[in-house]
């Protein structure tokens, strides 16, 4: 059994001529039959096409599933099978992702796209052995990176909250009128410009504006020091 953090488990299904979908592999083993079916039906649909070359497709697609609160992001891969119609099976790979990570935009398709190629690009029609082993490695590495997501929205979060208890300060409210709007107004860009960084999902660009951003919360939040930040972070976002 394994657990993952962020992640909701991975499913292997392939194309049996008689019985259709046919999930052989999944992980965590506490999936249900229900969902395990109903993704493999499902996203098999999605890829009906016959390929023109047998080899690792490019394709991704996400498919939302409301009912279990959550989106498969799935490949296929093809292999050589004598015994099949075309010489080849299709083989179904469906990474199971919450459904408010897809619907915040928190989830790079770019990174899960280079995950399934390091791992799928080298057989080349080849038959994969162990299927569990491998949508296991899979799983692992792609919760690894949302994981590691998760945490830098919470941090993004702790900090917004920061930002917002500084504008109700006794250090605020005890300043003249125009004092106050003019920090409001800078703090309130300074949000601005965190959750423009949060959607661009970015993990190296959120990483370096919240280390700017721990820096200016551990001083006194000066003007000079909000501006200062407000320009790095706007450089960091058009890079």
């Amino acid at each position: 059994m394994r657990d993952y953090v962020v992640l909701r488990g991975a499913i292997w299904t392939e194309f049996d001529e008689h019985r259709g979908a046919n999930p052989v592999a999944s992980t965590p083993n506490q999936l249900s039959d229900e969902i395990v079916f109903s993704i493999s039906l499902r996203g098999m649909s999605v890829f009906s096409s016959r390929p023109t070359n047998i080899s690792y497709s490019k394709m991704i697609a996400t498919i939302p599933f409301p009912e279990y609160e959550l989106f498969s992001v799935s490949t296929v891969l093809y292999e050589y099978s004598e015994g099949s119609r075309g010489g080849f099976t299709i083989n179904l790979i469906s990474i199971l992702i919450p459904a408010f990570f897809m619907q915040n935009s928190w989830v790079d398709l770019r990174q899960i796209q280079a995950i399934f190629q390091q791992y799928f690009a080298t057989y080349e029609g080849a038959p994969v052995e162990n299927k569990e082993a491998v949508i296991t490695a899979i799983a692992s590495a792609i919760d690894k990176i949302l994981q590691r997501k998760l945490e830098v929205i919470n941090q993004g979060e702790k900090i917004r909250t920061q930002l917002n208890h500084y504008l109700d300060s006794y250090h605020v409210l005890s300043l003249k009128q125009e004092e106050q709007q003019l920090i409001k107004t800078r703090v309130t860009t300074l949000i601005l410009l965190l959750d423009r960084v949060l959607e661009a999902g970015d993990n190296d660009r959120i990483q370096r504006a919240i280390q700017r951003m721990n820096f200016i919360l551990e001083q006194e939040l000066s003007e000079e020091l909000i501006m200062m930040y407000q320009q790095s972070l706007s450089r960091l976002i058009t890079l």
